[in-house]
């Protein structure tokens, strides 16, 4: 019974010696086998690709009523209404409220948030891990 109790306290110890780093990330497979990459690493890389300008910052899409409805919103006078709206939902700065890409970025991230909250969560803690490798470089 001692060993046992011996044991339980020396893997305490190095329990307690572990940082984060040090242990390593339990990793999912696909249906073959291969490593998966989490959310937040996915995130991590992609805003280290985009540093260092392997993809771009940008993004596009096609979309001919939307078109209509943002070209509407501006020529009525209405975007930054809605823009604001956003901020406030969001609870940021209504200062990026009066360009459609800063009305836009307001309402991808409202709408990522209604269909999933957890994203929006993957993708700050993937921006926090970009930097903390950012500061960690010598």
């Amino acid at each position: 019974m001692s060993d046992d109790k011996e044991r339980a306290e020396e893997l305490l110890q190095q329990s307690k010696e572990q940082t984060r780093k040090d242990t390593e990330a339990a990793v999912e497979k696909d249906d073959g086998g291969n490593d998966l990459k989490s959310l937040e690493d996915a995130i991590a890389d992609a805003y280290e690709a985009i540093d260092e300008g392997d993809i771009s910052s940008n993004l596009t899409l096609r979309d001919e009523n939307l078109a209509a409805l943002f070209h509407g919103l501006e020529d009525a006078d209405r975007l930054a209404e809605i823009g604001d709206g956003a901020a406030e939902a969001l609870d940021r700065d209504p200062d990026d409220t009066d360009t459609r890409a800063g009305v836009l970025r307001n309402l991808v991230r409202i709408g990522l948030s209604e269909v999933d909250e957890s994203v929006i969560e993957s993708g700050k803690e993937g921006h926090r891990q970009f930097i903390e490798s950012q500061t960690d470089e010598f």
